[in-house]
């Protein structure tokens, strides 16, 4: 992978960069663990949507990988005007605002394997060869996510669920394929993989472990269900696409920032 080679070089530039240092930067290992967020697992996910829509999720699943860890600040506000929002539901690739800002720093640590996360499951699941890179400050993370086959059926995010709202309780169900109708002029397939910017202020250290977590609940901001009903259900439930408001909103929200979190524990 081209990606992968220019991270290693990256990683290794980093590291006889930071020789000199009387901090040191030595390369480092550390174990990986990935999950939902923290709740108690014994209650369905549940959770009001902006729009007042009560929404209880039965699945969330996230394929993700390769990720890498940048010396580059996040951006000081990732808030959305009302303009913005409606922006985010006309064009897909809405979420890539500010992207310009994130065209600089240093790659400082990364995550080669991909793998599949249940985002309805708070306990943290460790990642197959965990990750590597050089004991420097961290301020941001990368996420890329990618189509898997077997429980996604070939959707790097798939969701399922009930919302409800006055009296209106509308089954639903929809995924986001990663593919060419999200990428922008200019842009990559790779670049619409990307969820870049996640606040992370972390430091890589070896024996400790980076902890990433996903977060549906803001999948669903902007969006009325309400629209999926003037269409017919199939085995109960609505399935959403990408041409009705349901649909752009989880496109671009399941690729938020907001919709991921990374933190570092020195200890496993």
């Amino acid at each position: 992978m081209k990606r992968r080679a220019l991270a290693l070089a990256l990683l290794v530039a980093g590291s006889a960069a930071g020789c000199g240092d009387t901090t040191g930067s030595e390369r480092v290992s550390f174990a990986v663990e990935v999950g939902g967020i923290e709740r108690d697992a014994a209650q369905p996910l549940a959770f009001t949507s902006d729009q007042g829509w009560e929404i209880t999720l039965s699945e969330a699943r996230v394929a993700l990988g390769p990720l890498y860890l940048n010396t580059i600040a996040p951006l000081e506000s990732d808030r959305r005007s009302p303009l913005q929002r409606l922006g985010d539901l006309l064009l897909p690739s809405a979420h890539a605002l500010g992207e310009s800002h994130l065209s600089s720093g240093r790659i400082v640590a990364q995550v080669t394997t991909q793998v599949e996360v249940d985002a309805l499951a708070p306990a943290l699941v460790a990642v197959p060869g965990g990750g590597d890179g050089v004991s420097e400050p961290a301020l941001t993370g990368e996420v890329w996510l990618f189509n898997r086959d077997g429980a996604l059926g070939g959707a790097a995010v798939r969701v399922a669920g009930v919302a409800r709202r006055e009296g209106v309780e509308v089954p639903f169900e929809g995924s986001l394929v990663i593919d060419q109708t999200l990428v922008t002029t200019g842009g990559s397939l790779d670049t619409a993989r990307k969820v870049r910017g996640i606040p992370a202020q972390v430091t890589p250290a070896g024996g400790g472990a980076l902890r990433v977590r996903v977060d549906p609940r803001g999948w669903f901001e902007g969006a009325d269900f309400r629209e999926l009903t003037a269409g017919t259900a199939r085995e109960g439930r609505y399935r959403f696409t990408s041409q009705d408001n349901v649909g752009r909103a989880f496109i671009n929200r399941a690729r938020a920032r907001a919709a991921f979190g990374i933190t570092f524990s020195p200890t496993r």
